[in-house]
């Protein structure tokens, strides 16, 4: 006579610890919501899940950059459009000043006004600024039909970049186009006052034109935005596909493994009475 294990105990022995793994598996998935709680599991949709993260993580940093460049443009706009009031005021003044009825002391009145609005124009310029950047009195430069450019990064990969063009936006520095200065306006002297109002007319017309190149900066930035918000979309999905649970399937997973550890916890009762059942007809053997 041979003696063997209970084999048919053993088989169900060993289903059923798999089983029941399997079904505390589905029970941390469902917990935790993560499909992937190891790089064990799934080691290629760890590494993939990891770079999309990477990817995903300077998105966002570009996002921020963009965002600031669009509060950056916003900024620049409100203080040009302060320049543009002030520079209406001026003209406001010439033409009032270049009346000969007024008197001496009356120009002397309206040149006060004058000079307080060119200290106001140097005031915004030199008191624009975004996270420390001056950017209508840029020291690089000297004159304004050739802005110093400072780049900005609108995207998540090397290269991604908007110029910025840095103005110094200053009575000195805006000028008609024979070179006569903002500041040099003098309603006093009756004999400068087309010339006032052609300094003023073209000060007004390149404070206008910085201000749509900064707008369309604007829009740029904002394109941009979009851009990135839609590309993070696309990433954040693939991610989720990669390691949140399908908490249907894992439900299911997690009822058939139940089942399945129930049915050989019962089964193992049956099966390891046979080797008692064998004796019991041993016994009766005479």
């Amino acid at each position: 006579m041979r003696l063997y294990h209970n084999l048919a105990s053993l088989d169900l022995f060993r289903n059923y610890k798999k089983n029941l793994a399997g079904q505390s598996n589905s029970i941390e998935r469902l917990s935790s919501g993560v499909k992937i709680n190891s790089a064990k599991e799934n080691p290629n949709a760890i590494g993939q899940s990891e770079l999309i993260r990477l990817q995903l993580r300077g998105s966002d940093a570009a996002q921020k950059n963009v965002q600031d460049g669009v509060s950056m443009m916003q900024t620049v706009d409100g203080a040009l459009g302060s320049v543009n009031e002030a520079l209406q005021r001026m003209k406001e003044l010439t033409v009032q000043g270049s009346n000969d009825t007024l008197s001496d002391h009356d120009k002397e009145i309206v040149q006060q006004e004058m000079e307080q609005l060119k200290q106001h124009i140097n005031s915004i310029g030199s008191d624009a600024e975004f996270n420390g950047l001056k950017l209508l009195n840029s020291q690089y430069v000297t004159n304004n039909d050739q802005p110093y450019m400072q780049p900005m990064m609108s995207g998540a990969n090397v290269g991604d970049t908007i110029d910025i063009p840095m103005y110094n936006i200053s009575t000195d520095m805006l000028k008609d186009d024979k070179g006569n200065a903002l500041s040099g306006i003098d309603v006093t002297d009756a004999s400068k006052s087309s010339t006032n109002l052609k300094v003023i007319d073209d000060s007004i017309a390149q404070v206008n034109s910085i201000r749509s190149k900064y707008g369309a900066l604007q829009n740029r930035f904002e394109v941009a935005s979009e851009n990135l918000s839609s590309n993070s979309e696309v990433l954040q999905r693939a991610d989720s596909s990669l390691r949140d649970t399908d908490i249907a399937n894992e439900m299911m997973e997690y009822s058939k493994n139940g089942i399945l550890v129930q049915s050989a916890t019962a089964l193992l009762a049956q099966t390891n009475k046979f080797p008692q059942d064998v004796l019991n007809i041993l016994s009766r053997v005479k």
